[in-house]
């Protein structure tokens, strides 16, 4: 029932021809062309086995600690020729967990690398097939005929790129908010004069933190990679503070010719991509009589 879930079964009932289940242990919210079942995957009652007995297809779309539970109670009762698919934005730890359970069915990782408000169309998922065949391959072919371009890591690469993608990125944008609110940032005023980076930067934040935390919890605390990545930006901070902490200007210089290299071997011109993001109309002021 979270917002990856809808993405899929609203995506699954458009496609037509399925029989479709959604199994929460919240009541699950009515759609139309589903079955709500209120039950806890990772407890499932007797019914809910044998409906996992008989399906084609199963997609935990949950937390991590969910979707370890749950596939340990239920991964050995889905029968040969079905699929389960996992929509975890980490993977090694699961991996680890799927090698000590008893399977015959087909896994798929599967990572949409967006907010699943924006669908599928032009955005890019990555697919970590754990123990894949015919099953994974329709799966990913129906996910590229959504308009999405797939990409296949096993589950270190998958990690280890995420840490970059997401946990880098994240926790540079979450630090930025951190530091504003500790310098007593009054955006009310700052706003009517902030300049195009700065506005960007603070639309990132608000766009996280409009989102379920549990989301972006996971990506900083399950990660094996992630402390390492944190612990990088940090030392970063230090290494920009010695570089202009003195009146010799070489060492940011150095500094700016070193970040230059970073797009020597990208197809994407960034420069012309930031303009075009700048290239916004100026925020409206609000109306004040607005509560």
């Amino acid at each position: 029932s979270g917002a990856v879930g809808a993405l899929l079964v609203d995506s699954l009932v458009a496609a037509g021809g399925a029989t479709l289940h959604v199994v929460d242990r919240r009541s699950p919210a009515s759609r139309s062309g589903v079955t709500p079942i209120h039950d806890d995957i990772c407890r499932p009652s007797d019914s809910t086995l044998r409906l996992i007995e008989t399906t084609e297809l199963v997609i935990l779309a949950t937390p991590e600690h969910v979707a370890i539970e749950g596939v340990r109670a239920f991964l050995p009762r889905m029968k040969q020729g079905s699929l389960l698919v996992d929509t975890l934005s980490v993977k090694s730890r699961f991996a680890k967990a799927l090698a000590t359970v008893h399977r015959r069915a087909e896994v798929l990782g599967i990572n949409p690398m967006f907010a699943p408000s924006l669908g599928f169309a032009g955005r890019s998922v990555v697919a970590v097939p754990y123990a894949a065949g015919d099953l994974a391959e329709a799966f990913l072919d129906f996910i590229c005929s959504e308009g999405a371009s797939v990409m296949r890591l096993n589950a270190e690469e998958h990690d280890r790129a995420c840490a970059a993608l997401q946990v880098a990125t994240h926790a540079a944008v979450l630090s930025f908010g951190v530091a504003l609110r500790a310098a007593g940032y009054d955006l009310a005023a700052a706003e009517k004069i902030a300049p195009p980076p700065h506005r960007t930067m603070l639309a990132l934040l608000a766009r996280i933190l409009s989102a379920d935390p549990e989301v972006y919890r996971d990506i900083q605390a399950a990660n094996p990679f992630a402390a390492e990545m944190r612990a990088q930006l940090a030392a970063a901070l230090r290494h920009l503070d010695a570089a202009v902490g003195s009146d010799d200007a070489e060492p940011f210089h150095r500094l700016i010719g070193e970040l230059r290299s970073l797009f020597d071997d990208t197809s994407t011109n960034y420069a012309a991509l930031c303009a075009r993001l700048f290239d916004v109309d100026p925020i409206a002021p609000r109306d004040r009589s607005e509560s």
